[in-house]
């Protein structure tokens, strides 16, 4: 089929055939004018018009003419790209305008129609099953930036990827990226910029002759012939706050878990990442990404009963066991020896909390005790843990490493309370207090506030309870809501990065804001379990908007490896198993923190 023809710029770069002089004047403002204003109506018609014309170019019959244009679409005048998609491939794409919208899509969809109409393989049923994609294109606004724009993160907070498009302009040339374009590519914002350098062929010392523009765009399609039109934004459909139910929040728990396990292979292993816009899964890996995949099904299973989970846990479990060590100079203790040979605390950690949260726990003991004693050796007496076992020494991943080591041993304390698991945390939250207070990392904080919330219910610590409350507030402070953001879709997600973006790790918080909201149901602080169960909720919706829809997966070409997965960001659509791990386990728990008395 033609599809198999498209190359990667041709589906990455759409080249807009109209002359530098019929452009309209890029807006002088150093914000992006918004997006173009569509009705579902108007779109629907568009729609329409595009369907029209692409069937009657594919039948060879005279050009459509539009006897009927609404008077709200008669003086709006764009550019458009209109592309023609089947079962997620790139049949053909057209640019048209700035001309009435109307007529600039009947024009792109009359180059589209003319594309497919050579193709022996396509019949008119084919075609009326074809998923047309339009997107319109706003005004567009200089950039102004000083320095290397190229340079890694030098447009952080002026470029919204997947919102914003960019436009490069020179004396001879305008180029331009659809916003589509990249989360439908697995394009980062960096690697689009060295693109529309590199293809323009334009030299670094010369990017102050040329001009950056960035534009918003109204992208929406007709799945077939008669379909509903479904719009998007970031390439989403906006999921509600109201969407934040029990059945909301167990459907997409359930979808989640069924995901995974599609993922796990016979060795017990799950496919690492799978990237929609390329169709394939890649060849990275990380055992302790392996790991909590395994804990995440296993703590599914043991909330929800499900036994499939039940069953891919303990493949994933077994499998990890394969890798245990005896650890010299302590009795009875062993460690997780890992393929990379780096034998890291958090892979020891991650399979004694899969053990430990499994529904069949007591089937695990023996080993589990092992690892326990193995991570306590691990402790100075300072309280900090070493983050490796032999043959390798080292305190690296203090953000993560010690809390994953915490939280396995605050759920084995929960089974066999005992003084010296105790005596761990004694020590440990002077060190770490103090380390979360010179370096506040947020990423230190999903582990720690999971494994001290459950101390602080099991040993009645006030001094745990403060640690867990401190570090949430930081947290929820960071949480993005209308007062502080324009874009409802990332309402809800911790802005804890540089960039200002929330993305997946809003899943890892997630699970530590639910455990502190349950911990705040002990107290009678009414004021802090109200915003925490704000936090929660909003939190948990975020983390809904990231799963990949059905609708959302367009235009991927193998749907069943992407749909129920969890994106890197709302603009990255790359799938890898540990988003999915914090989802899984952040969700249940938020649907019990929310709804305690509900199932």
């Amino acid at each position: 089929m033609l599809a198999h023809k498209l190359t990667l710029a041709a589906c990455m770069c759409i080249q807009l055939g109209v002359a530098l002089g019929q452009d309209a004047s890029p807006t002088k403002s150093t914000t992006a004018p918004p997006a173009p204003t569509l009705t579902d109506s108007q779109r629907a018609f568009l729609s329409t018009v595009a369907r029209r014309t692409v069937r009657d170019a594919f039948l060879k019959r005279p050009v459509y003419e539009l006897s009927y244009v609404p008077s709200a679409l008669r003086d709006l005048s764009l550019e458009v790209v209109v592309r023609l998609r089947l079962r997620g491939y790139l049949l053909a794409h057209a640019a048209a305008g700035p001309k009435p919208i109307a007529y600039a899509v009947r024009d792109g969809a009359l180059s589209i129609g003319q594309a497919v109409q050579h193709d022996a393989t396509i019949d008119l049923a084919t075609v009326n099953r074809m998923l047309i994609e339009i997107e319109a294109v706003g005004a567009s606004a200089p950039i102004i930036v000083s320095g290397d724009w190229t340079a890694p993160g030098a447009l952080d907070g002026l470029i919204d990827p997947g919102v914003h498009g960019l436009s490069l302009r020179g004396a001879r040339f305008r180029h331009r990226i659809c916003p589509t374009e990249l989360y439908t590519t697995d394009l980062t914002l960096d690697e689009a910029l060295r693109r529309l350098v590199r293809e323009n062929q334009v030299n670094p010392s010369d990017l102050d002759d040329v001009e950056l523009s960035r534009f918003r765009t109204a992208h929406w399609y007709e799945p077939r012939t008669g379909g509903d039109i479904v719009a998007l934004s970031c390439g989403m459909t906006h999921v509600p706050l109201k969407a934040v139910t029990p059945a909301g929040l167990d459907q997409t728990i359930s979808t989640v878990a069924e995901y995974m396990r599609y993922r796990q292979l016979d060795s017990g292993l799950f496919a690492y990442q799978f990237e929609p816009g390329h169709d394939r899964y890649t060849h990275d890996n990380s055992t302790v990404r392996q790991v909590g995949a395994a804990v995440a099904l296993a703590f599914h299973a043991a909330s929800t009963g499900n036994a499939s989970s039940r069953k891919s846990a303990d493949i994933a479990i077994r499998g990890q066991l394969k890798g245990l060590t005896n650890l010299p100079g302590v009795a009875d203790a062993s460690y997780i020896a890992t393929p990379d040979a780096k034998n890291s605390l958090g892979a020891t950690a991650l399979v004694c909390l899969a053990m430990g949260v499994h529904p069949n726990r007591a089937a695990y003991a023996v080993d589990r005790d092992r690892l326990v004693r193995a991570i306590l050796s691990r402790q100075r007496p300072s309280g900090m843990f070493l983050t490796a076992f032999p043959p390798n020494v080292t305190v690296n991943a203090q953000d993560y490493y010690p809390g994953e080591a915490l939280l396995a041993l605050a759920v084995h304390y929960s089974l066999q309370p005992s003084s010296r698991a105790l005596d761990a945390f004694d020590h440990a939250v002077n060190f770490y207090r103090d380390y979360f207070r010179d370096t506040p990392s947020p990423v230190f904080v999903p582990w720690q506030v999971q494994a001290y919330s459950i101390m602080a219910r099991q040993s009645k610590r006030a001094d745990f309870r403060k640690f867990v409350f401190d570090m949430t507030d930081r947290i929820v402070a960071l949480q993005l809501d209308s007062s502080n953001c324009d874009r409802p879709e990332l309402f809800g997600g911790i802005a804890a990065t540089n960039s200002g973006r929330p993305n997946f790790a809003t899943a890892a918080y997630l699970e530590a804001m639910a455990d502190a909201l349950s911990l705040a149901r002990t107290t009678e602080n009414q004021t802090r379990i109200e915003r925490y169960e704000r936090a929660v909720r909003r939190a948990a919706r975020f983390v809904m908007q990231l799963q990949m829809r059905p609708e959302e997966a367009y235009f991927v070409r193998s749907a069943q490896d992407a749909v129920g997965g969890i994106r890197t960001s709302p603009a990255l659509n790359l799938l890898r198993i540990d988003h999915c791990h914090h989802a899984l386990v952040g969700l249940i728990k938020a649907r019990k923190a929310l709804f305690p008395g509900d199932g």
